[in-house]
């Protein structure tokens, strides 16, 4: 009869929202890495920046044995041996696909000027975008950021968007990436300005009394000026602000 594999798992910081405990145990099956050990507690590795196994640092790919203790640690700004990250911070201005429950996050990315594409159903098609376009998934499916295929992404904890905007602001910094009025909340594309004189026929009789400065999306060329909704979407982005 085979001895029964016994580890304990500690997880820390953010982790502990997706693990739902901070320290577990549980019986791996024979030859269990630690990743896999990770993600059937419900964390998938791309939340996970480095473990630790009695104060040494291991690989996802550690093979478990009875009665070891690991630490399992989220995004940090420690310095780690390269070899030792395991999920890479993302470089540059972060860009992002959202899965087809982050509608309203998407929205709200796409006012504060980042990049957001949104509207790909199936899962495998995300992964490869993602993947092809070096592109961070957002998701609420825990099972999609498991495939090892996906290199960067993150679990939305929150369910209103407006939390979820202040949750993924903080996460990757987005306030220093803001760039209000700059894309589409539409499409995606980028705004561009247009001339008034060029867009008469598209706009109303009483918009072109009271405006003269517009813009029209590279992509779906919807067209837009400023007004009370425009108003009221700066109110919300300087109240964004405070929190992030």
């Amino acid at each position: 009869m085979e001895k029964k594999i016994r580890i304990s798992i500690t997880f820390f910081g953010s982790l502990t929202d997706l693990s739902k405990a901070r320290m577990i145990e549980l019986e791996p099956g024979v030859n269990q890495t630690i990743k896999d050990c990770i993600e059937r507690l419900g964390v998938p590795h791309t939340e996970v920046y480095f473990i630790t196994l009695n104060g040494k640092f291991v690989k996802f790919d550690k093979i478990v044995e009875n009665g070891e203790m690991y630490f399992v640690y989220p995004d940090s700004d420690l310095e780690i041996p390269e070899e030792y990250i395991l999920t890479p911070k993302y470089e540059g201005e972060p860009k992002f696909i959202l899965d087809i429950h982050l509608g309203g996050l998407a929205r709200y990315l796409r006012m504060l000027g980042i990049y957001a594409d949104f509207g790909i159903i199936e899962d495998e098609k995300i992964i490869e975008k993602a993947r092809n376009e070096d592109l961070i998934i957002l998701t609420k499916d825990r099972m999609m950021l498991k495939n090892s295929e996906v290199k960067y992404g993150y679990i939305v904890r929150s369910d209103e968007p407006k939390q979820q905007l202040i949750e993924v602001s903080r996460r990757y910094k987005l306030k220093n990436w803001f760039n209000p009025f700059k894309r589409c909340i539409l499409c995606n594309g980028k705004l561009l300005p247009i001339e008034k004189s060029k867009i008469l026929d598209k706009i109303p009789e009483k918009v072109k009394e009271m405006y003269d400065e517009f813009s029209i999306c590279s992509g779906c060329e919807k067209i837009y000026w400023g007004g009370t909704h425009y108003e009221k979407m700066n109110r919300f982005i300087e109240e964004i602000r405070k929190y992030v």
